[in-house]
């Protein structure tokens, strides 16, 4: 009984810091938030915060980190069998809808903050062998650089439908960034021989 009582107060304890977190972020950003602040919205003493965090941004990025894991873990379970855009999409977006007061945060913190990023980086390897697989004259080394550019389109996406307190319905945000990812696949790769003209010099045009 002891020990069920001691998880029971544990859970309680991690809840209302969390809770108290995204209160504070309503009126307040991240940077600007103290353990104080947190303490005194939650109503407990600082060795309880100290207990389970470092400091704030330690709090924030533990939150973070566990919906990230959340939501890598659920899209690896839709693509066990075989992966693809709409999956992790889909994943993604239903984990913004299904957290809304962290994804509140998000707006508010849309610098702070690694939660897309880390979602769509986790699954890097199968989207790099998806663009490989879909675009036949893209170089292997240049497939970073498909990949930072997906990434960062998908990613300016979400955050600005977030900005928007999501009033756009979530299944049409899924077919607008599944759109988009597909349009980079389906984007017509410059043969390597290709050259730009070389520019001449003042040198140059001197002596011509």
């Amino acid at each position: 009984m002891k020990n069920s009582h001691l998880d029971r107060r544990t859970k309680y304890s991690l809840q209302v810091i969390r809770s108290a977190l995204f209160e504070l972020l309503e009126t307040k950003e991240l940077k600007n938030i103290t353990v104080t602040d947190i303490c005194r919205q939650a109503d407990i003493n600082r060795g309880t915060f100290y207990r389970y965090y470092d400091d704030v941004l330690d709090l924030f990025h533990r939150i973070e980190l566990s919906i990230v894991d959340e939501a890598c873990e659920i899209i690896n379970q839709n693509c066990l069998e075989h992966f693809s855009v709409e999956k992790l999409i889909s994943g993604s977006v239903n984990i913004l809808t299904k957290n809304s007061d962290f994804t509140r945060m998000l707006a508010k913190n849309p610098v702070e903050t690694l939660f897309l990023q880390g979602i769509i980086s986790s699954f890097r390897p199968q989207l790099i062998e998806t663009m490989l697989a879909n675009i036949p004259d893209l170089a292997e080394e240049m497939s970073d650089l498909y990949f930072d550019f997906i990434l960062g389109g998908t990613v300016n996406i979400l955050l600005g439908w977030i900005k928007k307190d999501m009033v756009i319905p979530a299944e049409q945000m899924k077919t607008v960034s599944i759109q988009f990812i597909n349009s980079v696949l389906n984007m017509k790769v410059l043969p390597q021989t290709a050259r730009y003209p070389r520019r001449h010099n003042k040198n140059e045009m001197k002596n011509t």
